[in-house]
This record gives C-alpha cells, sequence and structure tokens, in this order.
C-alpha cells in the first residue's frame, strides 16, 4: 500500500458535486402508508419469522447500552407513549425498519435474554420498579408473569411505506425521518430502497483490490463513499453522459431502481468492464488517480499533486472514459494519455471549470466528458498521423541528463511537471523530433508568448 493510503478508511472529496433541487412532478407525488398498533409480541414474531428486517445492512449498528434499553423496558411496564416506528415494505414483500432500530432491537434482546453482542441482558439502571434490576426476561416470568405479559403485548404505533409507494418520494420521506444520532446518506439509505443483486453486485465491485489501492482505503469506507463511486460509475456506464440529468442524486437513484433486480449477464458485462477500467487506471495514474495535478505560478513554478482530496469529476470521465475502449490499445498510449490528461488539468482553462465549477450541472458534465472523450480518442488514433506530443522516453532522458527549465532557469522540481516544449513551434512546421526538444516547467511552457498559427 502506498505511503498515502489513509489511515481512517474515509474518502476525503476535493469538492463533492453540488445537487440541484429537484421537484417531484404532481402524478409522482403519491405515497401509500399503513397505520397499526401491533404489540411487541406481534412484531417479534414477524422478526423470528425473518419477515421483518429490524437490522438492514443500511442501519448503523446496535448502539444503545443496557441503561438506556432497560429504560425502554421500563417506559412500556409505565404504559409511556413510546415514539412512532417506520417501516417500509418491499418487493421481496418483508418489511424492513427505517426509523426504530434501537427501541426495536431493545425489546427483542430483553426477551431474548440477550443483545446482539452476546452479552447477557438484565435491567439494570430502573428508577422506578427498582426490585427489577437485574432481572431478566425469564426472571420476570417466574416472578411477576404479569410484568412479563404487558411488555409482550405492549402495542406500539407503526407507520408502513407500502410497495407501491412512489420510489423517489419514498426516498424523499425515509430522508426526512433520518433521526439518529448521525444522520444516514443518500448511499445508506438506498441500501434499505433498493435492496436486491444489483446493490449486492455493488458491494462486490468495491472490494476490487485495485479500486480500493486507487482511493486510497485499508478498509470499506465507513459510510459507504466508496459503494457511491462503483454506483456512479455503473449510472454512466448504463444511461452515458448525454443521458446524464440532474440533480445526480436522482440519476443514481434511477439506475438503481432500473437495476435493481439485474440479470446475470448484465452482471457479467459490468463486472468486466469495472475491473477491467480500474486495472487501467492503476497502471495510468497508480496513487494519483482522481487527484488534481496544479500547475505553478509566476512566484513559484513548480506544480504539484494534491496530495489527498479526492475530484468525483476527474473519477467519472476517467471510469467513463476506459469502460468501452480496447485495452491493448490503451496500454500502448498509457505514456500519451498521462501527459494529455496532466495538460488538460493544467493549460485548458475551460475543462478546468467543469472539475471545479459548477460540476453537477448538464452544461460541466458535457464538456469534460466531450473534452477528454476527444483528447483520449486523438491520443488512441496517434500512429496514424504525425503525433505532436513527445514521448514520456524522451522526456525523462532529457530530465535525467538536465532538469532545468529551458525558460526560467529553474530546477523542474518532479517529471509530472516537466513539459517538452517545440523550440520550432508545431504549428509553424516544427517536428515532433529530438532535436527540436527541450524541457520546460508546465507553468513557463504555458504562460511563454506564442506566435498565432
Amino acid at each position: 500500500m502506498n505511503e498515502e493510503t489513509k489511515e481512517v478508511n474515509e474518502i476525503e472529496f476535493e469538492q463533492p458535486l453540488e445537487e440541484e433541487i429537484e421537484e417531484i412532478p404532481s402524478i409522482k407525488r403519491k405515497v401509500f402508508a399503513d397505520q397499526g398498533d401491533p404489540e411487541i409480541d406481534s412484531l417479534y414474531r414477524k422478526y423470528k419469522d425473518g419477515d421483518l428486517i429490524i437490522q438492514p445492512d443500511f442501519q448503523r449498528q446496535f448502539v444503545w447500552d443496557a441503561a438506556k434499553s432497560s429504560r425502554l423496558i421500563e417506559s412500556a411496564l409505565l404504559d409511556i407513549p413510546l415514539p412512532v416506528i417506520y417501516l417500509s415494505e418491499e418487493k421481496d414483500g418483508k418489511e424492513y425498519v427505517i426509523d426504530g432500530q434501537q427501541r426495536l432491537t431493545a425489546f427483542f434482546s430483553f426477551i431474548d435474554g440477550k443483545f446482539p453482542d452476546g452479552r447477557d441482558f438484565k435491567l439494570t439502571g430502573l428508577k422506578v420498579f427498582r426490585e427489577l434490576n437485574r432481572k431478566t426476561f425469564i426472571d420476570l416470568k417466574e416472578t411477576d408473569k404479569k410484568l412479563q405479559r404487558k411488555i409482550r403485548y405492549c402495542k406500539i404505533r407503526t407507520i408502513t411505506f407500502r410497495e407501491e409507494s412512489e420510489q423517489d418520494l419514498k426516498f424523499e420521506i425515509f430522508e426526512r425521518l433520518n433521526t439518529g444520532a448521525v444522520s444516514l446518506n443518500d448511499q445508506e439509505l438506498r441500501n434499505c430502497i433498493y435492496r436486491g443483486k444489483y446493490n449486492e453486485l455493488l458491494k462486490r465491485l468495491s472490494q476490487n483490490s485495485d479500486f480500493i489501492y486507487l482511493l486510497g482505503l485499508r478498509n470499506p469506507d465507513k459510510r459507504m463513499k466508496d459503494i457511491e463511486l462503483v454506483l456512479r460509475f455503473a449510472a454512466f456506464y448504463h444511461f452515458t453522459y448525454l443521458n446524464y440529468k440532474p440533480p445526480m442524486k436522482k440519476f443514481l437513484n434511477n439506475d438503481m431502481e432500473k437495476y435493481q433486480h439485474i440479470s446475470e449477464l448484465e452482471t457479467a458485462e459490468l463486472t468486466n468492464a469495472f475491473k477491467n477500467t480500474v486495472m487501467i487506471i492503476r497502471s495510468l495514474l497508480d496513487n494519483h488517480a482522481f487527484k488534481r495535478f496544479y500547475k505553478g505560478d509566476d512566484k513559484n513554478p513548480n506544480g504539484y499533486w494534491e496530495p489527498k482530496k479526492f475530484n468525483a469529476s476527474l473519477y467519472d470521465i476517467l471510469m467513463g472514459s476506459f469502460a468501452k475502449e480496447d485495452k491493448n490499445k490503451v496500454y500502448q498510449n498509457l505514456d500519451s494519455i498521462r501527459e494529455a490528461l496532466i495538460y488538460l488539468m493544467t493549460s485548458d482553462q475551460e475543462f478546468i471549470d467543469t472539475i471545479e465549477l459548477s460540476t453537477s450541472s448538464v452544461q460541466a458534465v458535457t464538456k469534460r466528458f466531450d473534452k477528454w472523450r476527444l483528447t483520449l480518442q486523438d491520443v488512441i488514433g496517434i500512429s496514424q498521423k504525425e503525433p505532436r506530443c513527445f514521448s514520456l522516453k524522451l522526456k525523462q532522458e532529457l530530465y535525467d541528463n538536465d532538469p532545468t527549465c529551458s525558460i526560467c532557469g529553474q530546477k523542474i522540481q518532479n517529471i509530472d511537471d516537466a513539459a517538452i516544449d517545440h523550440i520550432e513551434q508545431y504549428w509553424t512546421g516544427g517536428k515532433t523530433i529530438p532535436e527540436n526538444a527541450r524541457l520546460t516547467h508546465r507553468y513557463c511552457n504555458w504562460s511563454r508568448p506564442r506566435r498565432k498559427e
């Protein structure tokens, strides 16, 4: 693992794609919900039968301690009204807990006699029913069966969103119901709403060793950002950037809904495309993947790579461009492709704007994909015409011989910041040959006066 690999398993974004406000059409503002007051015993039996999922993997694990869980049991014994439990009915016929996981887990753990981590559940910290401290659910049956029944037959209000509810509005509602100490993010919510084969595929792909390396993670991201990045790749792969419409959240939701029950053939196709893509990008950029390169300025001509922050816009175009390219042809031109990408990041202001400003707009997405696609195609087809760019091999030879910038006279700190300039300019007939080459800083080459073609 490279030295820049994060100790903390979380991706730090340079500038997250800003979201545009989406208005949900009136014809899609339909939510179907059932209200009820089931007994804890009834919910417990549904849980044991596998029809009620209280800890779906999108949820946080059980975090209440014994004292807080015990106070909930005491509240039930005191007939104190309990907060509403929100459930979601999904296509598999099961109900998933959206809000209320901790409460239901506390009730069910007390009935089972153990917490999810295997610890015995004995009541503790009770202030009214002090005589019940250190008691288990089984103990209550022996001492006061009436209290045990009171817990089993305690009623709790539930609101269940039925399966036929509009998915977009369902997503919006779940966001608003998200009342945990740390709110669930979009991808964690998608794990509830769009459960199925596709969801599991995205998780598997996020564990690809090349992908983990490129993201600089030791383990999966704590907030599922790595899984969302796989989804971003898949959405652009399926729909292409030409069909992108903001906000990004809806673009990704649409992809998850359409492929929720993905076929085996589609799974194989997406898996192969993803694996080939991350393999290419690792060879191309190594630990600089999905990060910016900045050229120097008039005070300091030395350029540099962004050391930590991840640029989602660069991720989209790189992952999207190599997914359907001939891998052999790409590998034949890796050096030129790398040089072309760094050139765009340092010298093309239109491209720079699309990865810095209004990055989620249709115009920005289209512009950066178009510019990179045309640049890539120009490089891949370079053998069919006279090359405009010098080879990396020649640049390495010049750099090893003398890393001094021919324009400012200062040392060039690293080879990625070095550019080979045509002594006789290309558009005036200057040949791309060693005799017509000189080594410069990218900034110096970019800022030097040029005679128009």
